[in-house]
């Protein structure tokens, strides 16, 4: 196979092999859509390389180009709907269990949820309920529309008799899982936020008067799984990324010494790296003490793109 179609701009799944190579960085995706978009004419809509770089772009959570995305999400519609569909409840899971930031608007995700809600699709139920629960606005008051709007009701206990007979997310299941009672009690809460927020009037400074009066975090005593991921969390997810790919997380991806380690970003998150399983290594303490602790501004070598990490010989 070329790796150029006859218009001259890269194959898709040449750029499906560089997004995967770079560890899923956010400027690469970009740069690969960007292609797709100038040269769609001359693209076969039925490769599935396609739907693959289109899946991943989707999949790309806090990926600062919008408008990109809203083409991601309409050509994937129209070469595959049902894997567009997979991929909406995917990326649901994916924000359940993801850091996000309350000062993003999440515009293409919080669309993809909407989609959810309107089709009514129940699988993505215990990711929506658990999404709204963590009560990060507005992405979270769009995740509990959807719940009501699958559920048909928006009261508690209709909610719980439907997640009831639902299978738990993958990454929280478990005798630790929230219950189905728990994740309707954050589908309340973000509903009664969405009611508080709308009742505040139009006065600017009244707005603004609540707004900072009324800080984004879950109410106290709510359950700790619905607050947002701390560090041993983060790191159990991680590992339980790198599990789920066949990879042991308490071998050193260095050195291959079994041993206590810790699960690190290739591409750096600042430099934007994902949580994805291509972008994750273990180390061990010696090897993690290796790394650099950050990038140096004077040199020039680092100064652009999102460079792959190397590591130690």
């Amino acid at each position: 196979m070329s790796s150029k179609d006859p218009t001259g701009i890269a194959a898709p799944a040449t750029l499906l092999r560089l997004i995967e190579d770079s560890g899923h960085s956010f400027p690469v995706i970009e740069e690969a859509v960007r292609l797709l978009r100038r040269g769609i004419a001359g693209v076969d809509l039925q490769d599935p390389a396609l739907v693959e770089v289109l899946r991943q772009h989707l999949l790309a959570v806090g990926s600062p180009t919008d408008v990109t995305k809203y083409f991601s999400l309409e050509l994937l519609e129209r070469v595959s709907p049902e894997r567009a569909r997979d991929t909406a409840v995917e990326l649901a899971e994916l924000l359940a269990r993801s850091p996000l930031l309350p000062e993003r608007g999440y515009h293409v995700e919080r669309a993809v949820l909407r989609s959810l809600g309107e089709r009514k699709v129940a699988r993505a139920l215990p990711a929506l309920a658990l999404l709204a629960g963590r009560c990060v606005f507005p992405i979270s008051r769009t995740a509990a529309r959807a719940v009501v709007a699958i559920v048909g009701a928006s009261s508690r206990d209709a909610v719980v008799e439907r997640l009831a007979g639902l299978c738990p997310l993958s990454s929280t299941g478990g005798p630790d899982s929230p219950s189905p009672r728990e994740l309707a009690q954050g589908v309340a809460r973000a509903l009664a936020e969405d009611v508080r927020r709308s009742s505040r009037g139009s006065d600017g400074h009244k707005k603004r008067t609540a707004s900072g009066s009324q800080g984004v975090r879950a109410p106290e005593g709510s359950d700790r799984f619905l607050r947002p991921e701390g560090k041993h969390a983060r790191q159990a997810r991680l590992r339980a990324t790198l599990r789920a790919a066949g990879r042991d997380p308490s071998r050193c991806g260095n050195c291959d010494l079994a041993g206590k380690t810790a699960v690190v970003h290739v591409v750096p998150e600042s430099r934007g790296g994902t949580d994805r399983v291509g972008n994750l290594v273990s180390l061990c303490q010696d090897c993690k003490k290796r790394l650099p602790r950050k990038a140096r501004s004077s040199d020039p070598s680092r100064s652009g793109g999102a460079p792959q990490l190397t590591l130690f010989g």
